[in-house]
């Protein structure tokens, strides 16, 4: 599926579907950030704490863009 496609899609819902999915679009966002996190917190094992805490400011940050 294109992104004109789902482009399209979101405008023909109606309010409450709109609604609904801009609900689920959160909860999605949520839990991709909290997923690329415990990936992140995983990988950073046996790391100092100062470089630990910089590269997860900076996924959080990129993740927020």
């Amino acid at each position: 599926m294109k992104m004109q496609d789902i482009q399209q899609a979101i405008t023909e819902l109606s309010p409450a579907e709109l609604a609904l999915f801009r609900e689920w679009f959160e909860r999605f966002q949520r839990e991709e950030r909290d997923r690329q996190l415990r990936k992140l917190q995983g990988s950073l094992k046996g790391k100092g704490l100062l470089e630990a805490f910089m590269a997860e400011k900076k996924l959080e940050r990129e993740l927020d863009e």
